[in-house]
């Protein structure tokens, strides 16, 4: 029969082999990085060494292998190992980190050692290009902005006004220095920022817009539509000021992404550069014409369009037919242009006005030539009205069209 006496003794027994045990395994030690110790970006403090050395082996393949991501701020920029080669040598950084191995019972924790002032441990990491000081210049252009003012913007076809963004300034000095504590193959840049300049934009209203429909299966016209869009939309004239669409949109070619389609030359349609763009620039004047601005400068084409009625369209060709609009009003005029969905569509943004504006154009002669479409002269005119009262019939422009072949496509 077992006693109490005899029970006690089985405790006292069974608790000394515990601590026998803690006492035991407590004794038994690994190497490890006995410090707050950090290589090229990592804590080590605490690691095995064999854990220690297989992570440093890791990230200095991933430098080296590249790409390096250079980032200032919100802006990165990517090089090439071909660009910029970092030489890491994983032998000098073991050797270095020999001086910083101890052991540890296997009951502390890693985090035990990442406590205290951290050490870092020197990759002596070499930069490698052929034209170093010019890889240094560009990748401080890409991480450079501008600051930005508010501004007018858009939200999908609605016009808003943006908030002011501060700038930042990267200097190729600044790239340097960044090279010189390479960590991973994110280098992070120093840089300084720069505050936009104090200016109130003020808030305007829809007044009028135009769309035309296009063809969405001709994809080199449309591609062309596209870049015409671009040269429209977010344009501002202040009051006094004139746009001129040959200016923003600058001369067209292929290297600046524009396309061969049909342009009209004389009374029939050739392939050309750029073809198509009339069509945006054609929408853009109908706004404008609607939105109450003048026409420095307009020109139709030698045919009609069968995008628009004749004397409702606007020709342009680089470095010598343009469209021009002034802005005759006291307030911001803003330009919006989207080609989506078959449809060129330009808004125009500015101060509500008492009149509104109509276009009429008038057929005044036809000129019938035997299986072709008749000569046109047209006479487009701007009605301004103040509710149903006509104020002012304004003559725009005398369009004059010659005979073409039917359905010129």
């Amino acid at each position: 029969m077992t006693t109490s006496r005899d029970k006690h003794k089985v405790v006292v027994a069974a608790a000394l082999i515990v601590i026998s045990g803690i006492v035991l395994v407590s004794c038994i030690k690994e190497d490890v990085v006995s410090e707050n110790v950090w290589v090229l970006g990592m804590p080590l403090g605490g690691l095995r060494v064999q854990e220690a050395l297989a992570l440093i082996e890791e990230r200095v393949n991933e430098i080296q292998e590249g790409p390096l991501v250079f980032k200032a701020g919100d802006l990165s920029y990517e090089v090439s190992p071909e660009e910029l080669e970092v030489v890491l040598d994983p032998g000098q950084i073991r050797a270095r980190l020999e001086a910083y191995i101890g052991s540890k019972s296997i009951f502390l924790p890693a985090s035990h050692f990442r406590k205290g002032p951290k050490t870092v441990v020197d990759s002596a990491a070499a930069v490698v290009s052929p034209a170093l000081n010019e890889v240094a210049r560009k990748i401080a252009d890409n991480l450079c902005k501008e600051p930005l003012p508010e501004r007018y913007g858009f939200s999908g076809h609605d016009l808003v006004i943006l908030p002011a963004e501060n700038g930042q300034v990267v200097t190729p000095e600044d790239v340097l220095e960044a090279l010189e504590n390479i960590e991973g193959a994110t280098v992070e840049v120093p840089f300084q920022v720069t505050e936009p300049e104090m200016v109130r934009v003020e808030p305007l209203e829809l007044v009028a817009s135009a769309e035309t429909n296009y063809d969405i299966e001709e994809t080199d016209r449309n591609v062309n539509l596209a870049l015409a869009a671009k040269a429209v939309r977010g344009q501002v004239l202040m009051p006094g000021q004139t746009y001129s669409f040959n200016r923003a949109a600058g001369e067209r070619s292929e290297a600046r992404g524009y396309r061969y389609a049909n342009v009209v030359v004389g009374n029939r349609l050739v392939p050309d550069i750029g073809g198509g763009i009339c069509q945006v620039t054609t929408t853009l004047f109908m706004a404008a014409a609607k939105s109450g601005l003048d026409f420095p400068e307009l020109h139709n084409h030698g045919i009609p369009v069968d995008y628009a009625p004749p004397g409702l369209d606007a020709a342009v060709a680089w470095d010598y037919l343009d469209l021009k609009i002034r802005n005759n009003f006291d307030h911001p005029v803003v330009f919006g242009a989207w080609v989506e969905d078959g449809m060129v569509l330009v808004r125009l943004f500015g101060k509500p006005l008492e009149s509104t504006y109509e276009l009429e154009p008038v057929i005044l002669e036809e000129y019938p030539q035997e299986g072709m479409n008749p000569g046109l002269l047209v006479e487009t005119y701007r009605v301004e009205k103040q509710g149903d009262e006509v104020k002012r019939r304004q003559l725009l422009v005398r369009s004059y069209y010659l005979p073409s072949y039917p359905n010129p496509k």
